[in-house]
């Protein structure tokens, strides 16, 4: 089968997390995912929109390229992962895939992340062997997209929850 033209060798991934913990273990487990890319770090959702505008430190694309997966986690101070998908849901991002990765299993949680256009819902892994399960079943999903040439949008895009 012959890869179309989108087709990428890495996909860039943002890791949105105040938790300096989860990011070293997102970080460390993202290492192990052959076509995983991590192009930023940030601690809170006034720097996920920072980033994704390109202003202040993030202003330079070469080192800051766009994420083709944002990690979002929906507990952050300055703006937190719900204001984030808000933002993004007035934005114009058809490539970035978003996956809400968080503690809270609340119904209400899971229906207002994936109305305000996440495309997946999940608790944080536990286990290395999970967090590493989850990373290359994304990176699969973003490979298959590439190949197929159909983006993620950031209306009318499949969504999921898994506990």
């Amino acid at each position: 089968m012959a890869m179309s033209k989108s087709a990428k060798k890495a996909f860039y991934v943002l890791i949105a997390d105040d938790s300096a913990d989860d990011r070293f273990l997102l970080r460390n487990t993202i290492r192990r995912a052959g076509r995983l890319q991590i192009v930023g770090e940030v601690s809170h959702g006034a720097e996920v929109i920072s980033y994704l505008e390109g202003c202040a430190e993030f202003g330079d694309r070469h080192k800051f390229p766009l994420p083709d997966l944002l990690l979002l986690d929906l507990k952050m101070p300055n703006k937190d992962g719900f204001e984030v998908l808000k933002w993004l849901k007035e934005q114009s991002f058809p490539k970035l895939t978003v996956v809400v990765l968080t503690d809270s299993m609340h119904s209400e949680h899971i229906k207002r992340a994936l109305d305000l256009g996440a495309d997946l819902f999940q608790v944080k892994p536990r286990t290395n062997d999970d967090r590493l399960t989850l990373l290359l079943a994304l990176e699969d999903h973003l490979l298959q997209a590439a190949l197929t040439d159909t983006p993620s949008t950031r209306a009318g895009h499949t969504t999921q929850a898994y506990a």
